[in-house]
């Protein structure tokens, strides 16, 4: 267990048998799609909910359904109250907001690391507490040292603690024990959505957390994001898997028959469908 941060002590929870103002799941437009929760919020809108979320409201989490979620969700069904338990649920995937208009309905598309540049330029205050459950020590050093507005913790499990029950146990208590506005959970999924989930299971815990992968490794510049044209084309995936082929090409290419069974699945239940 490691942890990084700022001399500043950060804000202690609410009193012990005291749980902090609620936050309810489910509570913005959405619609099932491919067996997933999908709300129906603009970003605009999403960004204007993120500024309202304050240090001290009770725990709340974001995951970010792409394909190889859904995917997985349909493999592994008890994974299903993980995701249904989130406060928002962003569709991180153009493929699925494809398929989605095909049959009538109009998913926003929400790149998480869109949105995660959006928070630090719009929505984070200096002298916010920030805490990071991450891959390793250099990336928090990096975010401090890039952003040293804000007040940084962290803490890096070992590799496969999703198996672990005490380190599982550990990181959660890491997230519980240091309150934070945001919390950024970048340890792969579903590791990083189940720990979400633990979190949000105890009464004493607070703030918002985010499942959004390797987004930090975005906004500090460890990895470099697909250019422009290729991202308004969608294509941000394939700029990925160039880069990344030895560790991506298997999540990609055996997803893809899945999917399509998926769909053909929802299309035969549910038919084509318009709006939300």
């Amino acid at each position: 267990m490691s942890q990084s941060g700022t001399s500043s002590p950060p804000m202690g929870p609410p009193p012990m048998g005291q749980a902090a103002p609620s936050a309810s799941t489910g509570t913005f437009p959405a619609t099932r799609f491919l067996g997933a929760r999908f709300d129906l919020v603009p970003v605009e809108g999403v960004i204007a909910a993120l500024r309202a979320r304050r240090a001290g409201m009770a725990f709340a989490y974001v995951v970010t359904p792409n394909v190889d979620h859904v995917v997985r969700l349909a493999r592994q069904p008890e994974l299903a109250p993980v995701y249904d338990g989130a406060w928002m649920s962003w569709n991180d995937s153009h493929p699925i907001r494809r398929l989605g208009r095909f049959v009538g309905l109009a998913l926003p598309h929400l790149n998480g690391t869109d949105v995660v540049e959006r928070i630090f330029a719009e929505v984070l205050e200096p002298g916010d507490a920030i805490a990071v459950v991450g891959s390793d020590e250099a990336l928090i050093a990096d975010l401090k040292q890039q952003f040293p507005a804000y007040r940084w913790v962290g803490h890096v499990p070992p590799f496969g603690f999703g198996a672990d029950p005490q380190a599982f146990e550990a990181a959660s208590r890491f997230v519980i024990d240091h309150p934070a506005r945001f919390v950024f959970l970048g340890v792969g999924s579903p590791a990083q959505e189940r720990l979400a989930q633990r979190i949000a299971a105890d009464a004493a815990a607070t703030g918002t957390a985010f499942c959004t992968g390797a987004s930090l490794e975005f906004i500090t510049g460890r990895k470099t994001r697909a250019p422009q044209a290729m991202q308004a084309l969608g294509l941000e995936w394939l700029h990925r898997l160039a880069r990344e082929p030895g560790r991506l090409w298997r999540r990609y290419v055996l997803s893809a028959l899945p999917l399509i069974g998926l769909f053909a699945r929802d299309v035969a239940s549910n038919g084509f469908r318009r709006g939300g």
